[in-house]
């Protein structure tokens, strides 16, 4: 790196290291990103559905109709371009494929830090295998030393693993040219015919590199709901808060409102009045009782008196009742 900076250019050294961070900070992205997956279904949800719905369905996609499949471990329809991956058993939106290297399937998430960390490690190796060929070809009498043969070492490693990454990252960019997932060049999906998901090509890079992520599905909510639980007897706030109606006449219901505020104090009334212990009865006053009943002694002259009603016996009644059952009257004419 010194030999570099003093030969070639000052600026080599720091580029080659903010590329491979670069290289670092993309790897770390595909491998620890969640690559789309899709939540799977509850038992609750469809439960019947996976025995009588059809395998597949088809969808309209910009005038062409794309096919989805029932996907039977996770119990829904796939999505357009929306695959199971047997490795994760998860379906992922989509889905490019399950790369071993980076240990993570690649998606519609992360298939943009996939796809640049192919293209600045390729750029990287090209370079750290061009700077050693000139630092190698500058001293060629001292290829014995240390630092040549570390050097050769590296351009031996950078060289062999040149090839295949090359190959890797033009085979992704002539699928983001036509719009094309891997499993969707593997399977031949829309060879023979139109793909509705390019936007051409330059189109398609542009979106790969600045659209927006699309959010994660299964990501828990950081912020917990809070409840409000109100004691009986109240009326939630729910009904505070409705529009006062306005009837045919154009006369707001004010009577609404009348009758739940009145509604309101009646509970909350109760409420005090079960909170409350009842009263104790009265104590009796003595002194009251004692003048009521003088009162009474005073008044007694002056009280009518109580004539006794006698009430005739059987006897007394018989001559009454035989005459009425001879026809004749029970009064003699005399008093008539």
């Amino acid at each position: 790196c010194p030999w570099l900076a003093v030969t070639i250019c000052p600026a080599v050294p720091p580029c080659c290291a903010i590329l491979f961070l670069f290289v670092l900070a993309n790897f770390t992205m595909a491998t620890f990103m969640d690559a789309g997956v899709l939540p799977m279904a509850n038992e609750d949800e469809d439960k019947d559905d996976e025995f009588r719905a059809p395998l597949y369905k088809n969808v309209d996609v910009k005038g062409v109709q794309v096919r989805m499949k029932w996907c039977a471990s996770c119990h829904f329809y796939r999505p357009p371009r929306c695959s199971h991956c047997s490795v994760c058993d998860h379906c992922v939106e989509d889905f490019d494929h399950h790369c071993p290297w980076v240990n993570n399937c690649i998606g519609r998430r992360n298939y943009r830090y996939f796809f640049l960390f192919l293209l600045s490690l390729t750029v990287h190796m090209i370079g750290v295998f061009t700077f050693g060929l000139i630092y190698v070809l500058h001293h060629v009498d001292e290829l014995w030393k240390l630092h040549c043969t570390v050097t050769l070492v590296v351009i031996s490693v950078s060289g062999l693993f040149l090839i295949p990454v090359l190959c890797l990252t033009g085979f992704h960019l002539y699928l983001v040219s036509r719009g094309r997932t891997t499993n969707e060049q593997v399977t031949g999906k829309f060879q023979g015919g139109v793909n509705p998901f390019t936007r051409g090509c330059c189109n398609n890079l542009e979106y790969l590199v600045c659209s927006p992520i699309s959010p994660e599905y299964t990501a828990r909510p950081c912020k917990k709901t809070v409840i409000h639980v109100q004691p009986p007897f109240l009326r939630p706030e729910i009904d505070r808060q409705r529009p006062v109606k306005v009837r045919d006449n154009g006369i707001q219901s004010q009577d609404l409102q009348n009758k739940r505020t009145s509604a309101g104090a009646v509970e909350l009334s109760d409420m005090k009045q079960l909170k409350t212990p009842p009263p104790l009865p009265p104590k009796p006053d003595h002194g009251l009782l004692k003048s009521q009943l003088t009162a009474m002694d005073e008044m007694g002259p002056h009280t009518k008196s109580i004539i006794p009603v006698s009430i005739p016996t059987v006897p007394q009644l018989r001559p009454v009742l035989e005459a009425i059952s001879r026809g004749s009257s029970p009064i003699p004419p005399e008093q008539v």
